[in-house]
């Protein structure tokens, strides 16, 4: 094997870790965006109150007036800067997290709150036979979940579910910025009843200035696809090349080819599977499956460019040998 198909051998490997690792890039920046978010969507408006109604109260008239429409609420803390309370009526957008679990729907409706923490949270903890609580007065709310650890995302924050039989629900609303996300026309409607006025959260914001900030990682995916493309019509002109050398003729010719480009399949299969373990140990991905989609139909197409270009090849010579007769 000479050292040009060596070469041309691992482009597919490159290739490959050039695509996975844009696509870490991606998600990650998905994933920072949701972790400074809370999980929250672009709808997030956020509203303050002088309303000495408990959160309880407030969970209450929203679970009457908005039962139908999915709302999922954020509680900052006024006065414990690093607490954020959670709700929600259906589902909740769930986030990334080391060990354990998020929030599920069926932690808002019971009497128990829960915790989930953040990798630098610096609140007061208990470990009680490899089961962690956050203590705050004579309450202990079982740890369920950590978050991954990410430098972009300040992540000192700590979580605790509420729901109207909670305790967490005891205190008064206008202890807290209310952060909503829902329709549009439920967040006016709710912030309407409290007389109070909306605001737009940074994290907002920010992502309506930086959604085309992909771009830049989706064309270098593209690149990296069209030179794996390019890698292997060269291969398939080096095989059909060395195929002429060997002076085989009809079934032994064919299987000499057949038998070559199943290799270099099988090869380029092993470097992406290589490549799939290399990266989930080594960069970050919200479903392993997007990556292995991504594998897979790099893998095939670099397979059905190689199979159009040998095609092509074969064609041609019968072409010349037809014409020469």
């Amino acid at each position: 094997m000479n050292f040009k198909k060596i070469f041309l051998l691992l482009i597919p490997l490159l290739t490959f870790l050039c695509i996975g690792t844009m696509l870490s890039n991606i998600e990650s920046g998905y994933a920072d965006e949701l972790l400074e978010a809370h999980g929250l969507t672009n709808n997030t408006r956020y509203f303050r109150t002088d309303s000495d109604e408990s959160v309880s109260s407030f969970l209450r008239y929203l679970d009457k007036n908005y039962k139908h429409h999915q709302i999922q609420l954020h509680l900052d803390s006024n006065y414990e800067k690093d607490q954020v309370l959670v709700w929600a009526n259906h589902s909740v957008k769930s986030l990334p997290t080391e060990s354990g679990r998020y929030f599920s729907p069926d932690d808002f409706k019971g009497t128990i709150s829960f915790a989930v923490l953040g990798p630098a949270t610096k609140t007061n903890l208990l470990d009680v036979q490899n089961n962690k609580y956050v203590i705050l007065g004579q309450h202990y709310y079982s740890v369920i979940g950590e978050f991954k650890d990410y430098p972009q995302v300040e992540m000192n924050k700590y979580y605790l579910s509420t729901g109207i039989d909670q305790p967490t629900a005891k205190d008064q609303l206008k202890n807290y910025r209310i952060v909503v996300d829902g329709a549009p026309n439920v967040i006016s409607r709710i912030a309407k009843h409290y007389n109070a006025k909306l605001h737009i959260p940074s994290f907002v914001q920010e992502h309506h200035r930086d959604r085309l900030s992909i771009l830049p990682d989706l064309l270098l995916m593209l690149a990296a696809l069209v030179v794996g493309i390019v890698g292997n019509l060269l291969l398939a002109t080096i095989i059909k090349r060395q195929a002429k050398l060997t002076h085989l003729h009809g079934d032994l010719l064919r299987n000499w080819v057949i038998n070559r480009s199943v290799r270099l399949f099988m090869i380029e299969g092993v470097f992406a599977i290589a490549v799939y373990f290399f990266l989930r140990w080594h960069a970050f991905y919200s479903t392993y499956s997007s990556l292995r989609i991504s594998l897979l139909a790099s893998w095939i197409i670099y397979i059905v460019a190689f199979c159009i270009m040998l095609r092509y090849l074969v064609r041609k010579d019968r072409k010349v040998a037809r014409i020469t007769k």
